[in-house]
């Protein structure tokens, strides 16, 4: 594959976002009450799971023939943090957590847009890239405009978050859907001819990592939001 050139801009960004990342999580906790040590369990969480998936964008994938085990664990890195939600609750959910935190994660989506920055540079296929760019930067401003109310009133409307989450799901699901099927793989549909490096660092920090973290926290925010009536 030929070795793509992405921006400066990219690189500086997502690795930023990498490194805010135990900040965030340690602060979604901390201010929910419920104890430096639960806060540091999940940031520890946090840190195995960014260990794994970094071992696999600069490693693993690296160590198969079968073209389908890329696009096979991508979509498994996205499903692990909605699964542990769900399947520990009464720890990942507290009852303190507050909405603001949660939904700060979806604002963090704006950095999507680099998808269409790099698709310009020749980096990311074309479906993929108007697909899922547009939709994280729409997703993105709608969650600033929330935590914007918030700041402002000091409660958010509890119905527009409840519609900024499902399109933030409604986008994750075309736009993986669409990565996967843009991949060199039999499952090919999109991105003929194109170069396609949403699995090369810095971009792959997004689905391998960034995503599936604004995932957990969308089902997160969903939980809270089912706590009380919309």
């Amino acid at each position: 594959m030929t070795m793509p050139d992405f921006s400066n801009l990219s690189t500086v960004l997502l690795v930023s976002s990498l490194a805010s990342g135990p900040f965030y999580m340690f602060g979604t906790y901390y201010f929910a009450c419920v104890g430096m040590r639960h806060a540091l369990t999940m940031v520890a969480g946090l840190f195995v799971f960014s260990a794994a998936s970094l071992w696999f964008v600069f490693f693993g994938q690296f160590l198969f023939a079968n073209p389908l085990v890329m696009p096979v664990v991508m979509l498994t890195f996205l499903a692990i943090p909605p699964l542990l939600v769900l399947a520990f609750p009464s720890f990942i959910m507290p009852e303190g957590i507050d909405l603001a935190w949660l939904m700060g994660v979806q604002a963090f989506r704006v950095v999507g847009g680099l998808y269409l920055l790099e698709h310009f540079r020749g980096n990311i296929g074309t479906a993929f890239a108007y697909c899922a760019g547009i939709g994280d930067v729409i997703t993105g401003m709608l969650a600033c405009f929330l935590l914007l109310q918030y700041w402002r009133t000091g409660a958010m409307s509890r119905r527009l978050a409840f519609w900024t989450i499902i399109f933030g799901l409604a986008d994750f699901a075309w736009a993986y859907g669409i990565g996967v099927t843009s991949f060199d793989t039999p499952l090919q549909v999109f991105a003929f001819g194109q170069l396609h490096a949403t699995n090369v660092f810095p971009i792959a920090l997004i689905p391998f990592l960034l995503a599936p973290i604004a995932m957990g926290y969308m089902v997160m925010t969903l939980i809270v939001l089912g706590r009380k009536e919309l």
